[in-house]
């Protein structure tokens, strides 16, 4: 049966939408005023999780400070350093900005079900209904890999990077001048640390992890969708080895080592995404760049038909 649509494209000269381009079964014709609205009362909802979370991770700040600061206490004894890190606050309200930033974190990761729904609700208007029901799959495997993006920060990136960090003057010319004038007998720097840096730099790292580990699940929707193939990654992989170099020093502390802490995973994890896109979408279909070939191909047969009849 011919539909509206379909007379309204004959009556303009169009070709009759394909099957494969019809929109979803519930699709609803919305302005971009409407998409704004939509992201609006998505970006409250998420907020409203997170304000939540901050709340409720507020009242065991100290105890997630304590958290915090347990990979410094480790690479401080594997540093043989003497005594324990002193964390000093240098401004009246370091100690209590400090805690907000934690309590912000951590409410970030309790509202991590929240917010990707809501990233679902907002994309789910485009969708088929056969593609809908991955909206628990879809938050349950972007909570998963947020946390374990945060718990390899945690439990991998920040006790290296502190014990290479605290390490790195122990052979050092200033040790070695400051023990031969017997200014430090014992041969070892004196670190004065601060807490608000030290609180910013951990925070940072642990939500820039959480946040890339959301690569493959990202990569895995696209290809689910069909709107990109591991062809297409494979024919840029070196594009985006570069781009994630950079990225890796966007996000991370002004230093190397967690810098190349980032950027190594991140690169296993986008040829990981190549495997997955590969068994989720082995033929590529509607891959961009295949799908032009074919339109000129189309367009080549159709030229080829119509001079075909001319000559005949």
């Amino acid at each position: 049966m011919t539909t509206t649509d379909e007379l309204a494209r004959a009556d303009d000269g169009e070709e009759p939408a394909r099957e494969g381009e019809r929109g979803p079964e519930d699709d609803v014709a919305m302005s971009f005023f409407d998409h704004l609205a939509e992201l609006r009362r998505c970006l409250v909802r998420a907020s409203l999780g997170v304000t939540v979370g901050f709340v409720v991770s507020f009242i065991f700040v100290g105890e997630l400070l304590q958290f915090l600061k347990k990979p410094l206490n480790e690479a401080w004894r594997v540093a043989e350093l003497p005594g324990r890190p002193n964390l000093q606050v240098l401004e009246i309200q370091g100690a209590l900005m400090t805690d907000v930033r934690i309590g912000i974190t951590a409410g970030i990761f309790l509202a991590g079900p929240v917010i990707f729904y809501q990233v679902w609700r907002f994309i789910s208007p485009g969708l088929y209904r056969s593609e809908k029901r991955f909206v628990v799959p879809f938050v349950f495997f972007s909570v998963l890999m947020f946390f374990v993006g945060g718990w390899f920060a945690y439990q991998i990136v920040l006790p290296f990077a502190l014990q290479w960090l605290l390490g790195y003057t122990d052979p050092g010319f200033l040790k070695t001048f400051l023990t031969e004038r017997e200014l430090n007998p014992a041969g070892q720097l004196m670190y004065q640390l601060e807490l608000s840096e030290y609180v910013k730099g951990t925070t940072r790292i642990l939500l820039a992890f959480a946040v890339v580990f959301e690569l493959p699940l990202l990569i895995a929707v696209l290809a689910k969708l069909e709107i990109l193939s591991h062809r297409t990654l494979l024919r840029y992989w070196r594009v985006a080895v570069l781009l994630i170099f950079v990225m890796a020093a966007f996000l991370t502390p002004p230093e190397p080592v967690t810098q190349l802490l980032m950027a190594i995973p991140m690169v296993f994890l986008f040829f990981t995404s190549v495997l997955v896109a590969y068994i989720l979408n082995p033929s590529g279909r509607r891959d961009p760049e295949d799908s032009t070939a074919l339109a000129r191909v189309d367009r080549g047969g159709g030229e080829e038909d119509d001079s075909s009849e001319d000559n005949s």
